[in-house]
């Protein structure tokens, strides 16, 4: 098992080792082509047309008034010019014709101390030789132009030289671009096998599956410790998420085993009390009182006691929904109506209302029961904080997907600090909100659980002229 950097090292070296012994061969393969074209067709030495130079110089001073620009198209036929440029000049270095219009010679001075001797333009050699009359005087000079090169020197091949000499140069990065990819490509499949295992098991993890293993066994020595450590935190969260879930099943059932043990004497209190205040109106005053306090706290524990086992209910797993078709409009009229009693009981007007624009007439599918204890939950927290002669505002909104609920109210709203904790289980506001009358903290929380159950959402707001406002959504759990 080998390190990250002693694996790319080693895979470096092997892509370079590949590329130098592609190249080499595809050289020589190239080499044996050349060779079966040369063979085939014979390709002129890259000093060809230097070698003619000299045949031309005789064939210039043979002409007769060499100088006279008459003679230029006689010259273009004896010269070739695929690979030799001329130029006639008199003794003064004056161009008098030629196929380079270039000046090389500016002077007479020039004329005499260049003959015979190279002079450099780039790539290219020009050469200047004396021209003579027939008595042997001096006239001027006959300059070449030429190139030293086997692509230059046959112009009839020059593409197909041109060709091979490109590939010669690029073949070694061809090689190297294709050796880098393909060892590369198998180089990184390895290493996203780990990942791949690493990513699926958060998946699992996430979905809170924790009976899995990590099974890959990189040679990379990092991954292979990264994998190894991944599959430790896996086996220390899952002791620790089994040993948490254990404590959390001990909480619920105590919870569920004290309410129960509280609910039996509450109630025969509560019964006894009932009793005593119905069968004797001519009670003493002070037990009479006594025996509505007793009463009234009876009621508030058995309250008390009935969410809690609400809660333990929406926190197991196993809770599910009982949907049946419902017709949305009688369970909120009658929810309305309810409502409208212990409203007016205290003062407080309800203003409620039911839009269905599209006019749908489509039963409902929903748990019935829950819906009505979330709304309660919601309409008792309004009631319970608006004063006297206030104002509770409730809209519904039915379509074919979803019901939307909107309830305000003219209380003193929320404070911002406490606006993101007023659904935590146990959470009573101590300002605005203050509870008057001992109750939970647990129906806002019992409220958001049902809604979450029918896949909707609750949110609640304080409103611009003043008061707590909750939006709720319930989606029909026919398309879920």
């Amino acid at each position: 098992m080998l390190t990250l950097r002693k694996q790319l090292s080693r895979h470096f070296y092997r892509i370079m080792l590949f590329s130098i012994l592609a190249t080499l061969l595809t050289w020589i393969l190239g080499f044996l082509l050349f060779t079966i074209i040369n063979q085939n067709k014979t390709l002129n030495p890259a000093n060809y047309y230097e070698s003619q130079i000299p045949e031309m110089v005789d064939k210039v001073n043979a002409q007769d008034d060499i100088l006279n620009p008459d003679n230029q198209a006689m010259l273009d036929k004896i010269i070739p010019l695929e690979g030799l440029d001329y130029q006639i000049v008199n003794a003064e270095g004056q161009i008098q014709y030629g196929s380079m219009s270039e000046r090389y010679l500016t002077s007479r001075e020039d004329v005499f101390t260049q003959l015979n001797k190279n002079i450099y333009d780039n790539n290219r050699i020009v050469v200047y030789y004396p021209i003579f009359d027939s008595g042997q005087n001096f006239l001027g000079a006959a300059g070449f132009r030429y190139q030293l090169s086997v692509i230059s020197a046959n112009t009839e091949s020059r593409m197909l030289l041109f060709s091979l000499f490109i590939f010669a140069i690029i073949t070694p990065f061809v090689y190297i671009f294709l050796c880098t990819f393909i060892i590369g490509r198998r180089w990184a499949k390895r290493m996203k096998e780990p990942f791949n295992e690493i990513i699926a098991g958060a998946g699992k993890i996430e979905k809170q599956d924790l009976n899995f293993t990590m099974h890959n066994q990189s040679n990379i020595k990092e991954l292979h410790q990264l994998v190894a450590a991944f599959d430790k935190m896996k086996t220390a969260l899952k002791e620790a998420l089994e040993k948490q879930w254990g404590m959390e099943e001990e909480r619920r059932e105590m919870v569920a085993a004290v309410a129960h043990d509280l609910k039996t004497p509450l109630t025969i209190i509560q019964g006894h009390a009932e009793g005593i205040l119905e069968s004797n109106h001519e009670l003493p005053k002070r037990i009479t009182q006594y025996l509505q306090t007793i009463l009234l706290n009876c009621q508030r524990s058995i309250r008390l006691i009935q969410e809690l086992n609400d809660v333990s209910s929406y926190e197991n797993t196993e809770f599910y929904l009982e949907t049946e078709p419902v017709n949305p409009e009688v369970l909120i009229q009658n929810k309305m109506n309810e409502f409208r009693q212990l409203c007016h009981a205290q003062n407080i007007e309800l203003r409620a209302s039911i839009h269905n624009p599209e006019g749908n007439q489509d039963l409902f599918y929903l748990d019935p029961f829950r819906i009505n204890q979330m709304l309660d939950n919601i309409l008792i927290n309004s009631l319970r904080y608006t004063k006297e002669w206030g104002t509770i505002t409730w809209e519904t909104y039915i379509s074919e997907k979803e019901l939307k609920f909107i309830i305000a109210d003219s209380g003193p709203g929320f404070s911002k600090e406490n606006q993101v904790k007023l659904f935590k289980k146990f959470f009573r506001e101590d300002k605005a909100r203050n509870s008057a009358d001992g109750h939970s903290g647990l129906g806002l929380f019992i409220a958001k659980a049902i809604a979450e159950q029918h896949h909707g959402k609750i949110s609640a707001n304080n409103h611009p002229e003043g008061g707590a406002v909750f939006t709720v959504t319930i989606c029909n759990m026919k398309y879920k």
